[in-house]
């Protein structure tokens, strides 16, 4: 079945060296756009990332955000000499001593005092290989995602489908009637202008003819149905297929006002504008479709 194009991933693991986590989302698109956000020093993983989004996804905009936190061990630590002097000072003014040197010792450790932060990470080949793994399994996720809108979206576009085939069907027994309609009308007219009789009855059956074979519609409807094959086709693949979706709404739509612009009565006029408004609504879902 088809697959989406709105999803979330998300993946994460630790290593002796820290933890990382991937999130990516996605949402409609024409082609494939992707902003990767990486901690600095990570530029390659960014661009292996870019590769493998483009490499698995055939539409969407993606926004793909990695996150590293090195691991504990790799904390450094510095004395906030300020505080320290501020701190040492107010005990001075207070007890009108200089604090001991235990005493300062014991304040270095304080969390006001002591300055806790993280060191970067290096990046290594093993570091990048852990990394753009958790990647793919993120992508996993996603495609997970944005299948399960893939099974919404083609149980949506199947019925549209289904409902564009019923009416094809109303509009051939229709077209039926275009020759018998066309011959009254004509007749009519020819009645109203011609009350001499002088148009001989060969040249007006030539007449009636040529416009019956202009507002033959069978051709169209046969293309239509043609269409709607093509349609369910497509939709039951396990291909990307917003593209040949896209265009498939052109030949429907196609066909359709050439129906319309062909017709003799109201009610197949009335038809044919049913179907274009199915039509409108087949073309919006597929711009959800991958």
């Amino acid at each position: 079945m088809i697959r989406g194009m709105t999803g979330f991933g998300r993946a994460q693991g630790a290593g002796d060296w820290g933890a990382w986590q991937w999130e990516v989302r996605s949402v409609n698109g024409r082609g494939v756009d992707g902003r990767v956000n990486c901690p600095p020093g990570f530029e390659p993983v960014e661009f292996e990332a870019r590769k493998r989004l483009k490499d698995r996804f055939a539409r969407g905009n993606f926004q793909l955000q990695l996150r590293i936190d090195a691991d504990q061990q790799s904390a450094v630590s510095s004395v906030n000499a300020a505080a320290l002097s501020a701190l040492t000072r107010r005990i001075r003014l207070t007890t009108g001593k200089a604090p001991s040197d235990t005493a300062i010792a014991q304040l270095m450790l304080s969390p006001a005092i002591l300055d806790a932060r993280r060191a970067g990470v290096e990046l290594t080949d093993e570091i990048a290989a852990d990394v753009l793994a958790g990647l793919d399994k993120a992508f996993t996720a996603l495609e997970g995602a944005r299948e399960e809108e893939g099974a919404t979206l083609s149980t949506i576009l199947l019925d549209i489908l289904s409902e564009v085939a019923r009416l094809a069907a109303h509009a051939r027994q229709l077209a039926g009637e275009q020759p018998n309609l066309i011959r009254e009308r004509y007749e009519t007219r020819i009645r109203e202008l011609d009350a001499g009789d002088k148009v001989e009855p060969e040249k007006l059956a030539q007449e009636i003819l040529l416009l019956a074979n202009k507002a033959d519609v069978r051709e169209e409807l046969d293309r239509l149905d043609a269409h709607i094959e093509s349609g369910r086709s497509i939709i039951g693949k396990e291909e990307p297929a917003g593209r040949k979706l896209d265009f498939l709404c052109q030949e429907l739509n196609r066909e359709t006002n050439t129906l319309c612009a062909k017709s003799a009565s109201l009610e197949l006029t009335n038809v044919g504008l049913e179907l274009k408004s199915l039509i409108d609504q087949f073309r919006e879902q597929v711009q959800n479709v991958e």
